[in-house]
C-alpha cells in the first residue's frame, strides 16, 4: 500500500522516463538504465537485459525463448517495449514488477 501511495506521489509530480529497446548481438559492456537490450541476431531475440528499476544497478537477464522456463513475450511499441509475465527478482533487492508500455508497475 505505501509503495502504491510512494508511485502515485512520485509520478505526479516527476515525469516517468519511459524503458526503450535496443537491439544487439551480445550484451553490452556499458548498459543504460532505461533500456531493455534485446539479444540475438538476424530477428531471433533469445535474451532480454535491462538494469533493474530500484536502483541496485544490478542487471536482470529474462530469457525470451519458450523452450525453456521460465520465459518472458515482449511486445514492441514504437519506442517502447513490455515484456510478460512479471519480472520478480527472488533476491537481493527482491524487486518484483512489469514492464508494460515501457512503464514500470510494481507489485
Amino acid at each position: 500500500m505505501l509503495r502504491k501511495i510512494f508511485d502515485w506521489f512520485i509520478q505526479l509530480f516527476h515525469r516517468e522516463k519511459l524503458y526503450k529497446y535496443e537491439f544487439a548481438d551480445d550484451i553490452p559492456d556499458k548498459t543504460s538504465p532505461y533500456t531493455v537490450y534485446l539479444i540475438g541476431n538476424q530477428g531471433y531475440y533469445w535474451q532480454a537485459v535491462m538494469i533493474c528499476p530500484c536502483g541496485c544497478r544490478k542487471l536482470l537477464h529474462m530469457n525470451l525463448m519458450d523452450d525453456y522456463d521460465p520465459y518472458w513475450n515482449y511486445i514492441l511499441d514504437g519506442k517502447v517495449i513490455s515484456l510478460a509475465p512479471s519480472i520478480n527478482r527472488l533476491v537481493g533487492c527482491k524487486s518484483h514488477f512489469f514492464v508494460t508500455n515501457g512503464k514500470i508497475e510494481w507489485c
